[in-house]
């Protein structure tokens, strides 16, 4: 039965397409849920590239799910939509669209499509790495987990990996993306490091013809030209429940102020790195709060009413690649989900 779900609801929502009334019934779920429930999308990179250690939704299934959300949806930046939360004043089906980490392809890719559907968006920075030579320290475990010539490794907590095979590959970096997420910051770096020289890789610039991929702050303008608005993901992208109280404040505030540096804006927004309930606080909750941002954005999955803390708003899904499937979810999430 469970396997078959997923298929029925993909004939359902392709029936309803097909039919017609799919848009109906993302209208009727605004006014059927709670007035002043809104949901929060989360991206990272939108290209064509196929890589499954860079994993992007492709250009073409983004424009449909955003075609769909405009014909559908009150689209608001998240921290508009945090104000009129206070004011009482959501609009029905509202919608926020995020980005984390601050990928290129968010300028390249997604900004033409929003702008052609007038449909303004979030973009989180983890600013060490913008205008950098730098990559993320995921980043770099990912493209070592790619190019390694080893077929097997033993990771520096003692885990054995087989990577002869693609599979094995992503499944390995899986698992060490999630086991370094556990690691306090004492050991991080050398963890890092010992990983790194386990696949025959080395911390380091990379290649200024290449690029990390990531925004420059001339890009990080641009956006905001385009009606993107801009927060902050911390610096260095550190699991900010698994460092000091004093390097949390440096991550929160200097992202704060780099952005405003560079901007002339300061952010009003911060999304906590990878976002689950171990991976921040109440005390980082309250370092993000009196960094003076107005809300906060984390990855627990869920819909936001006015009783949601906005330091605290539930980000996520659906993830379908099926435009009548994501479509139907995303109508379905708001009439179950809403506190």
């Amino acid at each position: 039965m469970m396997a078959l779900r997923p298929r029925l609801l993909s004939s359902a929502a392709t029936w309803l397409d097909h039919a017609g009334m799919l848009n109906a019934v993302s209208h009727m779920a605004g006014w059927a849920a709670r007035s002043d429930a809104f949901q929060v999308l989360t991206y990272h990179r939108v290209n064509d590239a196929g890589d499954p250690f860079f994993p992007a939704i492709p250009t073409g299934v983004f424009e449909a799910q955003m075609r769909h959300i405009s014909l559908t949806h009150a689209v608001l930046p998240v921290e508009d939509l945090v104000e009129q939360a206070a004011r009482g004043r959501i609009p029905r089906n509202a919608l926020a669209i995020t980005f984390d980490d601050g990928y290129r392809d968010s300028l390249t890719n997604a900004a033409p499509v929003l702008a052609r559907y007038a449909l303004r968006a979030t973009i989180f920075l983890a600013t060490a790495y913008i205008g950098s030579r730098q990559r993320p320290w995921y980043e770099e475990i990912a493209l070592a987990f790619k190019t390694t010539t080893a077929t097997h490794i033993t990771a520096p907590w003692g885990r054995e990996w087989r990577l002869a095979q693609l599979a094995d590959r992503l499944s390995a970096l899986d698992e060490c993306w999630a086991h370094l997420r556990t690691v306090p910051e004492s050991d991080f770096d050398d963890t890092v490091a010992r990983v790194l020289e386990a696949l025959g890789a080395a911390r380091g610039p990379v290649d200024g013809a290449s690029g990390n991929g990531m925004l420059d702050w001339a890009d990080v303008k641009g956006l905001h030209g385009l009606g993107f608005t801009i927060g902050a993901h911390t610096m260095t992208h550190p699991m900010l429940s698994r460092v000091t109280s004093g390097r949390a404040r440096t991550e929160i505030v200097g992202s704060r102020d780099a952005i405003a540096d560079m901007t002339g804006r300061v952010p009003r927004a911060f999304a906590y790195p990878n976002g689950i309930a171990a991976d921040y606080t109440p005390e980082v909750v309250d370092l993000v709060r009196r960094a003076g941002f107005t809300c906060a954005v984390t990855t627990r999955f869920g819909v936001n009413t006015a009783k949601t803390s906005p330091w605290e708003l539930r980000r996520g899904g659906p993830w379908e690649y099926h435009v009548p499937t994501f479509a139907l979810k995303l109508a379905g999430y708001r009439l179950l989900r809403s506190e």
